[in-house]
């Protein structure tokens, strides 16, 4: 039984990954667009690919089968039809800020694919003037979505990926502002995956308190890109832009298991984790509460 996660194939030119990636279901159109001031509520709106919904994968593998067993896969919380773990990150945020949270991450949400669920979540009344709007994306327009979504080379031409993630954050704020004017806007990096001294990224985590892996050059300098496209698009947003990657160095899947933040792909050590190759429980609330701490 396989798993598609949404993290771009980066990996497949390693040789360590040669999983496809899954879409998240469509999003269908709304009626009405309720105006801003409709239903304040201080509430903060979080979007992300499957870093921030990181769905159990047995489910999100099975959410579109027909019968029993796509029931089950479906009986788990959602929005629009993507499927969110009741323990990722937006969830321990509300927990941390004491704040209403609405969680619009979806798996495979790439920079071009936010467009439309920004849209989607302003129609729903999701965004008021005093919402605070966190986004967590990028990573996904360097594989194999982000090519299809934005059009261009991906991992193969990143000043292209730069460029249209710029394009499309500014639209997004666009939009968010032009509904709700006051809204704050909060753009959060993403977790290491790979040992930031020697890019080991630790792939066979089968032995307690030894992962294994091989040095994969190209995936932390994937991580590193993605962060200087954030910091710059936040900062023609004009949105605050939250350091992840750099206070979670060693915690990478690396790491002994208890400091594990993200899962290897094959992997028994790593406690709580719904994916591989996605964030632990531990890495959701270490992400939770770096955010919380910045509102």
């Amino acid at each position: 039984m396989g798993y598609l996660p949404d993290i771009p194939r980066i990996l497949t030119s390693a040789g360590l990954l040669t999983a496809a990636l899954v879409v998240g279901g469509s999003l269908p159109p709304m009626a009405d667009t309720p105006t801003a001031s409709a239903a304040p509520s201080g509430n903060i709106v979080t979007f992300g690919g499957s870093f921030t919904s990181n769905p159990d994968q047995v489910r999100n593998t099975f959410r579109g089968a027909g019968g029993e067993l796509g029931e089950w896969a479906r009986d788990y919380p959602a929005t629009a039809g993507c499927l969110q773990a009741p323990n990722n990150w937006p969830r321990k945020l509300a927990h941390a800020t004491g704040r209403h949270v609405d969680d619009w991450s979806c798996t495979a949400q790439t920079s071009g694919s936010l467009v439309g669920r920004v849209d989607h979540a302003i129609r729903s009344g999701a965004v008021h003037n005093d919402s605070t709007v966190v986004i967590s994306t990028g990573l996904n327009d360097f594989g194999s979505f982000g090519a299809v979504d934005n059009q261009n080379l991906a991992l193969f031409d990143p000043p292209a990926v730069a460029r249209d993630f710029t394009a499309n954050m500014r639209t997004v704020a666009d939009r968010i502002l032009s509904h709700a004017p006051d809204a704050h806007i909060v753009m959060t990096g993403s977790l290491p995956t790979v040992d930031r001294a020697n890019t080991t990224f630790c792939a066979l985590n089968v032995v307690p308190d030894f992962p294994l892996g091989a040095p994969v050059p190209v995936l932390r300098d994937v991580e590193n890109w993605n962060r200087d496209n954030q910091r710059s698009a936040a900062a023609e947003m004009g949105a605050d832009f939250v350091e992840i990657m750099d206070c979670a160095r060693g915690h990478d899947t690396c790491a002994p298991d208890q400091a594990r933040y993200v899962a290897g792909i094959i992997d028994t050590t790593t406690p709580d984790y719904n994916m591989a190759f996605h964030p632990s429980d531990a890495g959701s609330q270490y992400v939770a509460n770096t955010v919380a701490g910045r509102l």
